[in-house]
């Protein structure tokens, strides 16, 4: 007569520290070892991928030839040739009105405007650092300090266009503005969803050289000074401080 063997009761009690064991091992492997290993994973070929790029790019640098420095003299003949010392506002407003016309379909054209106002010269664009100290916290109204880099008085006339078109016109008015008889400074330029047309908004600087400015008082910019706080968000819209008067 054979003994009785243990039932599933007795075999489950039996296995019952193994099974615990590979639970814990197992619950270990998927929620601590799992998500580790894949970190690291991603982590050693992410840096794979950037030293592959910075070897990449430390042998296109090798290619290059060196940079000539700087003329100045060259520059300068550069800004003479590109900023007219005549009054072209008159050419400027005329050019854009040609753009705007062109690029405008048949029949989706509304609100087309131009004005301009007065012609400004910043007092202050002689003296080094003047300008950028002028223009901190002056946003899209003050003075360019930029313009205190070059020798020469420069004043500007604003000149706002307005007209109601689509989005293909709007962008091909705004790439025929490399064209211009002129240097321009694009102060704004809004953009407003409308149905079925879309406002169109741009606000100009046109540019005009004056005299040269003494030698003797020129020269590099000072740093501007900290902006007002709040000023540093992005303007879209145009300022109300060159609101511009038909001519």
């Amino acid at each position: 007569m054979k003994p009785r063997t243990g039932g599933p009761g007795e075999t489950l009690e039996r296995l019952l520290p193994f099974l615990t064991i590979v639970a814990i091992v197992t619950a270990g492997w998927f929620w601590f070892i799992r998500p580790r290993l894949d970190s690291y994973l991603r982590a050693r070929t992410d840096v794979a991928a950037i030293e592959e790029r910075v070897r990449t790019l430390q042998q296109a640098s090798g290619r290059v030839p060196p940079q000539p420095p700087v003329e100045l003299d060259l520059t300068q003949r550069e800004f003479e040739a590109r900023m007219s010392a005549e009054d072209e506002v008159a050419d400027v407003a005329a050019a854009l009105a040609r753009a705007v016309l062109a690029s405008a379909p048949p029949g989706k054209l509304r609100s087309f405007v131009i004005e301009t106002g007065d012609r400004t010269t910043p007092a202050a664009q002689g003296r080094p650092g003047d300008a950028a100290r002028a223009s901190a916290g002056a946003g899209i109204d003050g003075a360019d300090p930029r313009l205190a880099l070059f020798p020469y008085e420069v004043s500007y006339t604003p000149l706002r266009v307005t007209f109601e078109s689509t989005f293909e016109a709007a962008g091909n008015v705004l790439w025929q503005l490399r064209d211009l008889p002129t240097v321009i400074d694009v102060r704004s330029a809004a953009l407003t969803r409308g149905l079925p047309l879309m406002k169109t908004e741009l606000l100009v600087r046109v540019l005009q050289r004056g005299d040269m400015i003494d030698s003797s008082q020129h020269g590099m910019p000072a740093a501007a000074a900290p902006a007002a706080q709040g000023s540093t968000a992005p303007r879209l819209a145009p300022s109300a401080a060159e609101p511009g008067a038909p001519r």
